[in-house]
Protein backbone atom coordinates (compact mmCIF):
# COMPACT_ATOMS: atom_id res chain seq x y z
CA UNK A 1 0.00 0.00 0.00
CA UNK A 2 1.29 3.46 -0.80
CA UNK A 3 0.64 6.30 1.59
CA UNK A 4 -2.15 8.43 0.16
CA UNK A 5 -1.42 12.15 -0.18
CA UNK A 6 -3.93 14.31 1.68
CA UNK A 7 -4.23 16.51 -1.41
CA UNK A 8 -5.46 13.49 -3.39
CA UNK A 9 -8.18 12.77 -0.84
CA UNK A 10 -9.32 16.22 0.33
CA UNK A 11 -9.90 19.66 -1.06
CA UNK A 12 -7.20 21.27 1.08
CA UNK A 13 -8.43 24.79 0.29
CA UNK A 14 -11.87 23.91 1.62
CA UNK A 15 -10.37 22.14 4.61
CA UNK A 16 -8.17 25.14 5.41
CA UNK A 17 -11.23 27.40 5.32
CA UNK A 18 -13.15 25.12 7.68
CA UNK A 19 -10.24 25.10 10.12
CA UNK A 20 -9.82 28.87 9.89
CA UNK A 21 -13.51 29.38 10.67
CA UNK A 22 -13.32 26.90 13.52
CA UNK A 23 -10.28 28.64 15.03
CA UNK A 24 -12.00 32.00 14.69
CA UNK A 25 -15.08 30.73 16.52
CA UNK A 26 -13.29 28.86 19.32
CA UNK A 27 -9.93 30.58 19.67
CA UNK A 28 -8.22 27.19 19.44
CA UNK A 29 -5.24 26.49 17.20
CA UNK A 30 -5.83 24.10 14.29
CA UNK A 31 -3.82 22.43 11.55
CA UNK A 32 -4.23 19.38 9.30
CA UNK A 33 -1.29 17.00 8.97
CA UNK A 34 -0.44 13.97 6.89
CA UNK A 35 0.28 10.54 8.37
CA UNK A 36 3.83 11.63 9.27
CA UNK A 37 2.63 14.66 11.22
CA UNK A 38 3.74 17.12 8.50
CA UNK A 39 1.30 20.07 8.10
CA UNK A 40 -0.74 20.17 4.87
CA UNK A 41 -2.76 23.31 5.72
CA UNK A 42 -1.58 26.66 7.09
CA UNK A 43 -1.53 26.76 10.91
CA UNK A 44 -4.43 28.74 12.36
CA UNK A 45 -4.29 30.68 15.64
CA UNK A 46 -1.04 29.07 16.78
CA UNK A 47 0.12 30.45 20.12
CA UNK A 48 3.34 32.46 20.36
CA UNK A 49 4.65 29.70 22.64
CA UNK A 50 4.09 26.98 20.04
CA UNK A 51 5.48 29.08 17.23
CA UNK A 52 8.69 29.58 19.17
CA UNK A 53 8.87 25.89 20.09
CA UNK A 54 8.48 24.92 16.45
CA UNK A 55 11.11 27.41 15.35
CA UNK A 56 13.69 25.08 16.90
CA UNK A 57 14.34 22.20 14.43
CA UNK A 58 14.74 19.52 17.12
CA UNK A 59 11.58 20.59 18.96
CA UNK A 60 9.73 20.94 15.70
CA UNK A 61 10.47 17.28 15.00
CA UNK A 62 8.94 16.40 18.37
CA UNK A 63 5.86 18.45 17.48
CA UNK A 64 5.51 16.50 14.24
CA UNK A 65 5.93 13.27 16.20
CA UNK A 66 3.17 14.31 18.62
CA UNK A 67 0.86 15.18 15.74
CA UNK A 68 1.51 11.87 13.98
CA UNK A 69 1.14 9.83 17.17
CA UNK A 70 -1.99 11.73 18.21
CA UNK A 71 -3.70 10.96 14.91
CA UNK A 72 -2.77 7.30 15.23
CA UNK A 73 -4.11 7.07 18.78
CA UNK A 74 -7.41 8.72 17.85
CA UNK A 75 -7.77 6.18 15.08
CA UNK A 76 -7.02 3.25 17.40
CA UNK A 77 -9.34 4.48 20.15
CA UNK A 78 -12.16 5.28 17.74
CA UNK A 79 -12.72 8.79 19.12
CA UNK A 80 -11.01 12.19 19.28
CA UNK A 81 -7.82 11.78 21.30
CA UNK A 82 -7.10 14.31 24.07
CA UNK A 83 -3.53 14.47 25.31
CA UNK A 84 -0.69 16.66 26.52
CA UNK A 85 1.96 17.30 23.92
CA UNK A 86 5.67 17.15 24.71
CA UNK A 87 5.64 20.83 25.77
CA UNK A 88 2.75 20.36 28.24
CA UNK A 89 -0.13 21.96 26.32
CA UNK A 90 -3.41 20.14 25.76
CA UNK A 91 -4.36 19.16 22.20
CA UNK A 92 -6.78 16.77 20.58
CA UNK A 93 -6.63 14.90 17.28
CA UNK A 94 -9.27 13.64 14.88
CA UNK A 95 -8.26 11.07 12.23
CA UNK A 96 -8.85 11.58 8.52
CA UNK A 97 -9.64 8.48 6.48
CA UNK A 98 -10.37 7.67 2.86
CA UNK A 99 -12.62 4.63 3.01
CA UNK A 100 -10.78 2.29 5.34
CA UNK A 101 -7.38 3.96 4.89
CA UNK A 102 -5.82 6.45 7.26
CA UNK A 103 -4.28 9.47 5.54
CA UNK A 104 -3.70 12.01 8.31
CA UNK A 105 -5.33 13.96 11.11
CA UNK A 106 -6.66 17.32 12.22
CA UNK A 107 -4.95 18.72 15.32
CA UNK A 108 -6.55 21.30 17.57
CA UNK A 109 -5.89 22.89 20.95
CA UNK A 110 -2.73 24.53 22.31
CA UNK A 111 -4.36 25.43 25.63
CA UNK A 112 -3.57 24.96 29.30
CA UNK A 113 -6.02 23.19 31.62
CA UNK A 114 -6.20 23.14 35.43
CA UNK A 115 -3.79 20.69 37.06
CA UNK A 116 -6.44 18.26 38.30
CA UNK A 117 -7.82 17.78 34.78
CA UNK A 118 -4.53 17.21 32.98
CA UNK A 119 -4.61 14.36 30.44
CA UNK A 120 -1.58 12.10 30.03
CA UNK A 121 1.47 13.08 28.04
CA UNK A 122 1.54 11.51 24.60
CA UNK A 123 5.35 11.29 24.53
CA UNK A 124 8.03 12.22 27.05
CA UNK A 125 7.91 15.93 27.98
CA UNK A 126 10.52 18.35 26.66
CA UNK A 127 12.87 20.01 29.17
CA UNK A 128 12.18 23.65 28.23
CA UNK A 129 11.48 24.98 31.72
CA UNK A 130 13.93 27.66 32.77
CA UNK A 131 14.09 29.33 29.35
CA UNK A 132 12.76 32.79 30.12
CA UNK A 133 11.33 33.58 26.68
CA UNK A 134 9.40 30.32 26.60
CA UNK A 135 8.24 30.69 30.21
CA UNK A 136 6.77 34.12 29.41
CA UNK A 137 4.96 32.88 26.32
CA UNK A 138 3.68 29.79 28.14
CA UNK A 139 2.03 31.98 30.77
CA UNK A 140 0.20 33.81 27.97
CA UNK A 141 -1.42 30.60 26.68
CA UNK A 142 -5.19 30.46 27.22
CA UNK A 143 -6.45 28.39 30.17
CA UNK A 144 -9.50 26.25 29.36
CA UNK A 145 -11.45 23.47 31.04
CA UNK A 146 -11.14 19.93 29.75
CA UNK A 147 -14.92 19.90 29.25
CA UNK A 148 -14.69 22.78 26.77
CA UNK A 149 -11.89 21.03 24.90
CA UNK A 150 -13.98 17.86 24.64
CA UNK A 151 -16.94 19.88 23.35
CA UNK A 152 -14.71 21.46 20.73
CA UNK A 153 -13.54 18.02 19.64
CA UNK A 154 -17.12 16.85 19.18
CA UNK A 155 -17.96 19.98 17.20
CA UNK A 156 -14.94 19.60 14.91
CA UNK A 157 -15.84 15.97 14.33
CA UNK A 158 -19.23 17.10 13.04
CA UNK A 159 -17.85 19.92 10.92
CA UNK A 160 -15.34 17.65 9.27
CA UNK A 161 -18.10 15.54 7.76
CA UNK A 162 -19.30 18.53 5.73
CA UNK A 163 -16.11 18.72 3.70
CA UNK A 164 -16.84 17.75 0.10
CA UNK A 165 -15.36 15.48 -2.48
CA UNK A 166 -11.69 14.92 -3.13
CA UNK A 167 -9.96 16.07 -6.31
CA UNK A 168 -10.17 12.53 -7.63
CA UNK A 169 -13.97 12.67 -7.46
CA UNK A 170 -14.37 10.17 -4.64
CA UNK A 171 -16.48 10.91 -1.60
CA UNK A 172 -14.03 10.94 1.30
CA UNK A 173 -15.02 9.14 4.45
CA UNK A 174 -13.62 11.89 6.64
CA UNK A 175 -12.89 11.53 10.30
CA UNK A 176 -15.19 8.57 10.87
CA UNK A 177 -13.57 7.73 14.17
CA UNK A 178 -16.04 5.07 15.14
CA UNK A 179 -15.30 3.06 12.01
CA UNK A 180 -11.64 3.89 11.51
CA UNK A 181 -8.75 1.47 11.45
CA UNK A 182 -5.22 2.36 12.59
CA UNK A 183 -2.34 3.32 10.37
CA UNK A 184 1.27 3.97 11.13
CA UNK A 185 2.79 7.36 10.59
CA UNK A 186 5.25 7.34 7.71
CA UNK A 187 4.85 3.58 7.37
CA UNK A 188 5.05 2.56 3.74
CA UNK A 189 7.19 4.67 1.44
CA UNK A 190 7.69 1.67 -0.85
CA UNK A 191 6.20 -1.82 -1.08
CA UNK A 192 7.75 -4.33 1.28
CA UNK A 193 8.53 -6.40 -1.79
CA UNK A 194 11.25 -3.87 -2.70
CA UNK A 195 12.98 -3.82 0.66
CA UNK A 196 16.01 -5.90 -0.23
CA UNK A 197 15.88 -6.15 -4.01
CA UNK A 198 19.32 -5.14 -5.32
CA UNK A 199 19.27 -2.30 -7.82
CA UNK A 200 21.86 -1.01 -10.23
CA UNK A 201 22.00 2.75 -10.33
CA UNK A 202 24.38 5.61 -10.76
CA UNK A 203 26.01 7.09 -7.65
CA UNK A 204 23.68 9.46 -5.78
CA UNK A 205 23.94 13.24 -6.18
CA UNK A 206 26.00 15.19 -3.69
CA UNK A 207 22.94 16.41 -1.76
CA UNK A 208 21.61 12.89 -1.28
CA UNK A 209 23.10 12.68 2.23
CA UNK A 210 20.84 15.49 3.45
CA UNK A 211 17.80 13.88 1.87
CA UNK A 212 18.62 10.57 3.51
CA UNK A 213 19.17 12.28 6.84
CA UNK A 214 15.73 13.87 6.65
CA UNK A 215 14.00 10.63 5.63
CA UNK A 216 15.72 8.59 8.33
CA UNK A 217 15.21 11.20 11.02
CA UNK A 218 11.49 11.45 10.24
CA UNK A 219 11.13 7.67 10.20
CA UNK A 220 12.91 7.20 13.52
CA UNK A 221 10.99 10.03 15.19
CA UNK A 222 7.82 8.25 14.05
CA UNK A 223 9.19 4.95 15.41
CA UNK A 224 8.86 3.50 11.90
CA UNK A 225 11.69 1.00 11.59
CA UNK A 226 10.37 -0.49 8.34
CA UNK A 227 10.77 2.77 6.44
CA UNK A 228 14.18 3.38 8.00
CA UNK A 229 15.26 -0.05 6.77
CA UNK A 230 13.92 0.71 3.28
CA UNK A 231 15.89 3.96 3.05
CA UNK A 232 19.05 2.33 4.36
CA UNK A 233 18.67 -0.62 2.00
CA UNK A 234 18.47 1.65 -1.00
CA UNK A 235 21.60 3.46 0.14
CA UNK A 236 23.46 0.16 0.55
CA UNK A 237 22.31 -0.98 -2.89
CA UNK A 238 23.80 2.19 -4.36
CA UNK A 239 27.00 1.89 -2.36
CA UNK A 240 27.62 -1.69 -3.46
CA UNK A 241 27.27 -0.75 -7.13
CA UNK A 242 30.34 1.49 -6.77
CA UNK A 243 33.85 0.40 -7.67
CA UNK A 244 35.41 -1.68 -4.89
CA UNK A 245 37.80 1.15 -4.02
CA UNK A 246 34.88 3.43 -3.18
CA UNK A 247 32.63 1.03 -1.25
CA UNK A 248 34.32 1.76 2.07
CA UNK A 249 33.87 5.50 1.53
CA UNK A 250 30.20 4.99 0.70
CA UNK A 251 29.65 2.95 3.86
CA UNK A 252 31.45 5.57 5.94
CA UNK A 253 29.14 8.24 4.51
CA UNK A 254 26.11 6.16 5.50
CA UNK A 255 27.53 5.70 9.00
CA UNK A 256 27.96 9.45 9.31
CA UNK A 257 24.32 9.95 8.33
CA UNK A 258 23.18 7.35 10.89
CA UNK A 259 25.23 9.01 13.62
CA UNK A 260 23.68 12.36 12.73
CA UNK A 261 20.21 10.77 12.97
CA UNK A 262 21.16 9.49 16.42
CA UNK A 263 22.22 13.00 17.47
CA UNK A 264 18.73 14.21 16.59
CA UNK A 265 16.69 11.28 17.88
CA UNK A 266 18.77 9.44 20.51
CA UNK A 267 21.59 11.75 21.68
CA UNK A 268 22.44 9.66 24.76
CA UNK A 269 23.29 6.76 22.48
CA UNK A 270 25.76 8.67 20.29
CA UNK A 271 28.97 7.91 22.27
CA UNK A 272 28.23 4.16 22.21
CA UNK A 273 27.30 4.17 18.51
CA UNK A 274 30.38 6.20 17.64
CA UNK A 275 32.58 3.60 19.30
CA UNK A 276 30.82 0.78 17.44
CA UNK A 277 31.21 2.57 14.12
CA UNK A 278 34.90 3.23 14.66
CA UNK A 279 35.58 -0.41 15.56
CA UNK A 280 33.67 -1.52 12.47
CA UNK A 281 35.69 0.83 10.26
CA UNK A 282 38.97 -0.39 11.73
CA UNK A 283 38.29 -4.00 10.71
CA UNK A 284 36.39 -3.35 7.48
CA UNK A 285 37.73 -5.02 4.34
CA UNK A 286 37.98 -3.27 1.02
CA UNK A 287 34.97 -5.23 -0.28
CA UNK A 288 32.49 -5.71 2.59
CA UNK A 289 29.76 -8.28 2.14
CA UNK A 290 26.39 -6.79 1.14
CA UNK A 291 24.44 -9.00 3.51
CA UNK A 292 26.64 -8.18 6.48
CA UNK A 293 26.34 -4.48 5.68
CA UNK A 294 22.57 -4.85 5.83
CA UNK A 295 22.60 -6.54 9.23
CA UNK A 296 25.05 -3.98 10.58
CA UNK A 297 22.92 -1.00 9.49
CA UNK A 298 19.75 -2.64 10.82
CA UNK A 299 21.44 -3.21 14.16
CA UNK A 300 22.36 0.49 14.49
CA UNK A 301 18.82 1.56 13.64
CA UNK A 302 17.34 -0.98 16.03
CA UNK A 303 19.47 0.35 18.88
CA UNK A 304 18.31 3.89 18.08
CA UNK A 305 14.67 2.80 18.18
CA UNK A 306 15.16 1.14 21.57
CA UNK A 307 16.65 4.36 22.96
CA UNK A 308 13.85 6.50 21.49
CA UNK A 309 11.23 4.27 23.11
CA UNK A 310 13.07 4.37 26.46
CA UNK A 311 12.85 8.17 26.33
CA UNK A 312 9.07 8.01 25.82
CA UNK A 313 7.82 6.29 28.98
CA UNK A 314 4.26 7.52 28.48
CA UNK A 315 3.86 6.07 25.01
CA UNK A 316 1.30 3.33 24.49
CA UNK A 317 2.07 0.09 22.79
CA UNK A 318 0.42 -0.10 19.39
CA UNK A 319 0.60 -1.79 16.01
CA UNK A 320 3.90 -0.08 15.17
CA UNK A 321 5.59 -2.31 17.74
CA UNK A 322 4.46 -5.43 15.89
CA UNK A 323 5.53 -4.05 12.50
CA UNK A 324 8.88 -3.01 13.93
CA UNK A 325 9.35 -6.49 15.37
CA UNK A 326 8.63 -8.04 11.96
CA UNK A 327 11.15 -5.70 10.32
CA UNK A 328 13.78 -6.59 12.92
CA UNK A 329 13.27 -10.32 12.57
CA UNK A 330 12.20 -11.10 9.00
CA UNK A 331 13.54 -14.64 9.41
CA UNK A 332 10.84 -15.65 11.91
CA UNK A 333 7.68 -17.56 10.93
CA UNK A 334 5.39 -15.62 13.27
CA UNK A 335 1.82 -16.90 13.46
CA UNK A 336 -1.26 -14.68 13.64
CA UNK A 337 -2.02 -16.13 17.08
CA UNK A 338 1.45 -15.20 18.35
CA UNK A 339 1.14 -11.73 16.83
CA UNK A 340 -2.26 -11.27 18.48
CA UNK A 341 -0.77 -12.19 21.85
CA UNK A 342 2.02 -9.67 21.20
CA UNK A 343 -0.50 -6.87 20.64
CA UNK A 344 -3.02 -8.08 23.26
CA UNK A 345 -5.77 -8.13 20.64
CA UNK A 346 -7.88 -10.96 19.30
CA UNK A 347 -6.62 -12.63 16.10
CA UNK A 348 -9.72 -11.45 14.21
CA UNK A 349 -9.34 -7.82 15.27
CA UNK A 350 -5.62 -7.83 14.55
CA UNK A 351 -6.22 -9.33 11.11
CA UNK A 352 -8.73 -6.64 10.19
CA UNK A 353 -6.56 -3.85 11.59
CA UNK A 354 -3.43 -5.18 9.88
CA UNK A 355 -5.12 -5.22 6.46
CA UNK A 356 -6.23 -1.63 6.92
CA UNK A 357 -2.73 -0.45 7.83
CA UNK A 358 -0.57 -2.35 5.36
CA UNK A 359 -2.97 -3.04 2.52
CA UNK A 360 -2.33 -6.79 2.68
CA UNK A 361 -3.00 -9.67 5.02
CA UNK A 362 -0.78 -10.46 7.97
CA UNK A 363 0.42 -13.70 6.37
CA UNK A 364 1.30 -12.11 3.01
CA UNK A 365 3.04 -9.15 4.66
CA UNK A 366 5.19 -11.42 6.80
CA UNK A 367 5.99 -13.67 3.85
CA UNK A 368 7.10 -10.72 1.73
CA UNK A 369 9.65 -9.75 4.37
CA UNK A 370 10.95 -13.33 4.58
CA UNK A 371 11.20 -13.72 0.80
CA UNK A 372 12.92 -10.35 0.48
CA UNK A 373 15.51 -11.43 3.02
CA UNK A 374 15.92 -14.73 1.15
CA UNK A 375 16.63 -12.83 -2.09
CA UNK A 376 19.37 -10.84 -0.39
CA UNK A 377 20.93 -13.95 1.14
CA UNK A 378 20.85 -15.82 -2.17
CA UNK A 379 22.35 -12.91 -4.09
CA UNK A 380 25.07 -11.86 -1.65
CA UNK A 381 26.23 -15.04 0.10
CA UNK A 382 27.25 -18.57 -0.80
CA UNK A 383 25.01 -20.05 1.89
CA UNK A 384 23.46 -23.33 0.73
CA UNK A 385 19.76 -23.05 -0.10
CA UNK A 386 18.99 -25.58 2.62
CA UNK A 387 20.67 -23.40 5.23
CA UNK A 388 18.89 -20.27 4.00
CA UNK A 389 15.58 -22.09 4.32
CA UNK A 390 16.45 -23.06 7.88
CA UNK A 391 17.62 -19.52 8.72
CA UNK A 392 14.27 -18.18 7.53
CA UNK A 393 12.31 -20.67 9.65
CA UNK A 394 11.06 -22.86 6.80
CA UNK A 395 10.72 -26.43 8.06
CA UNK A 396 11.42 -28.02 4.68
CA UNK A 397 13.62 -26.80 1.84
CA UNK A 398 11.10 -28.02 -0.73
CA UNK A 399 8.39 -25.87 0.84
CA UNK A 400 10.76 -22.89 0.85
CA UNK A 401 11.48 -23.42 -2.85
CA UNK A 402 7.77 -23.58 -3.71
CA UNK A 403 6.99 -20.41 -1.78
CA UNK A 404 9.98 -18.58 -3.25
CA UNK A 405 8.97 -19.56 -6.78
CA UNK A 406 5.39 -18.45 -6.15
CA UNK A 407 6.67 -14.98 -5.20
CA UNK A 408 9.48 -14.53 -7.72
CA UNK A 409 8.72 -16.89 -10.61
CA UNK A 410 12.06 -18.64 -10.05
CA UNK A 411 13.44 -21.30 -7.75
CA UNK A 412 16.07 -20.17 -5.23
CA UNK A 413 18.83 -21.77 -7.32
CA UNK A 414 17.60 -20.13 -10.51
CA UNK A 415 17.46 -16.75 -8.78
CA UNK A 416 21.03 -17.18 -7.50
CA UNK A 417 22.33 -18.18 -10.94
CA UNK A 418 20.64 -15.20 -12.59
CA UNK A 419 22.04 -12.69 -10.08
CA UNK A 420 25.49 -14.24 -10.44
CA UNK A 421 25.41 -13.46 -14.18
CA UNK A 422 24.45 -9.85 -13.56
CA UNK A 423 26.71 -7.08 -12.37
CA UNK A 424 26.88 -7.74 -8.66
CA UNK A 425 27.07 -4.90 -6.13
CA UNK A 426 28.76 -7.17 -3.59
CA UNK A 427 31.34 -9.92 -3.12
CA UNK A 428 29.27 -13.10 -2.92
CA UNK A 429 32.27 -15.25 -2.05
CA UNK A 430 32.66 -13.79 1.42
CA UNK A 431 31.64 -15.89 4.38
CA UNK A 432 28.68 -14.94 6.59
CA UNK A 433 29.79 -16.74 9.73
CA UNK A 434 29.83 -13.45 11.66
CA UNK A 435 26.13 -12.75 11.04
CA UNK A 436 25.18 -13.77 14.56
CA UNK A 437 27.68 -11.34 16.00
CA UNK A 438 26.13 -8.51 14.00
CA UNK A 439 22.73 -9.41 15.41
CA UNK A 440 23.95 -9.73 19.02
Amino acid sequence: MTTLAMAEVLDLTQLAQVLEDFSGATGLATVAVDARGIPVTPPCAFTDFCQQMRSDPARNQLCHGCDAHGGLQSLIEGAPKLYRCHSGLVDFSVPVTDGDRYVGAILCGQVRVPGADQPDYLIAPTAWRGEQALEERYQQVTVSSLRKVRSAATTLLGLSRTIGRSRAGRTSDLIQAAQSEPQLPHLTLVPVDEVVTPVTSTPPPLDAAQERLTLLRDAMNAEDLATAFVVTTRVLDEVHTLHADHVRDGLAELEDVLLEVARHCAPRLVPHLSGMVQRQRDRRTSSPNRYQSQLYAERLLGMMLDEIIRCRPHRRRDLRDLLNDIARRPNRALSLTEAAAFTHWSPGYLSKMFKSVTGCTFVSYLMQWRISRAKLMLASTQMPVRRIAAELDFNQVNYFSRVFRAHTGQTPSEYRRQTSREERPFDASLSTHHDALLRA
